[in-house]
């Protein structure tokens, strides 16, 4: 078989693996916008999703409504193992908070100099205007989340990602090398009990992040996405804070193995 046969021969597993991941991306999706976010010809898509419902991956909304990607579709990810146990433990606080408070929550790890979204709510959400960032890399210094776990890591980790952040060519880490402005950032965050996103133009949202800690340890990062010309900072940290620093604890909890101070679907603080 030629390099070319080989190539052809791989590409309808790789338009159904687009498929799959448009349709993740949105939940359900009609067979004009999978031509949209796929490009694909509207033949080769029907052609190629009736494989995919075949194999149980997809199913067809009924009247009209598009298709979804169904259960089996966990089986692809089964032997993938990546911090999963905090993830796993979040889960349901997060999606507690979400049913209780409608904004998109999520959770992320730490990835070398930058934290990985590892799991968000943002499609239980009505009010979310996030892309999707599972799985991307967000910045140490401007994300919610970056700046929660360099705040509260032990000291002697603090310096190593600082020295990294310093070291690097990215632009989103140039405020590294600017040591009050750190300093000043590490300060704040510490006082408030939980950090927030640099401000970003364009950008309406904002994030208040607060770490899970194991002892002096950051295991994750959980964060709550929220429209600042909707509400406030200081609205903000009354109405959710203490539901977030709660879930946190309980997260925390749950990976030790004891009782989570709260049931998992229901988190209130009384506001």
């Amino acid at each position: 078989m030629t390099d070319k046969n080989a190539s052809s021969g791989v590409q309808p597993v790789i338009r159904s693996l687009r498929i799959l991941e448009a349709l993740n991306r949105r939940g359900s999706a009609s067979l004009a916008v999978l031509h949209e976010a796929t490009g694909l010809p509207k033949p080769t898509l029907v052609r190629l999703l009736d494989t995919l419902i075949e194999g149980g991956y997809v199913v067809r909304l009924p009247r009209r409504g598009g298709y979804q990607v169904a259960e089996r579709v966990l089986r692809l990810s089964g032997g993938f193992r990546h911090r999963e146990r905090v993830v796993d433990a979040a889960r349901p606080f997060l999606s507690a908070l979400t049913a209780q408070y409608k904004w998109s929550f999520g959770i992320a790890t730490l990835d070398r100099n930058a934290m990985r979204m590892r799991y968000s709510t943002r499609q239980q959400s009505p009010f979310d205007t996030d892309p999707d960032y599972t799985n991307r890399r967000l910045p140490m210094l401007i994300s919610a989340l970056g700046r929660a776990y360099i705040s509260f890591c032990p000291e002697e980790e603090r310096e190593m990602l600082l020295g990294m952040l310093r070291a690097s060519k990215s632009p989103a880490n140039a405020p590294a090398r600017d040591e009050a402005h750190v300093a000043d950032i590490i300060k704040k965050t510490r006082q408030k009990g939980y950090a927030s996103t640099a401000p970003l133009p364009g950008d309406p949202a904002m994030g208040m992040s607060v770490p899970v800690m194991n002892g002096d340890n950051v295991m994750a990062c959980i964060t709550m996405r929220y429209i600042n010309s909707a509400i406030g900072e200081q609205e903000a940290v009354k109405r959710y804070l203490p539901a977030l620093q709660r879930a946190s604890r309980a997260i925390a909890a749950a990976l030790a193995d004891e009782e989570p101070d709260l049931p998992p679907m229901r988190l209130s603080t009384g506001v």
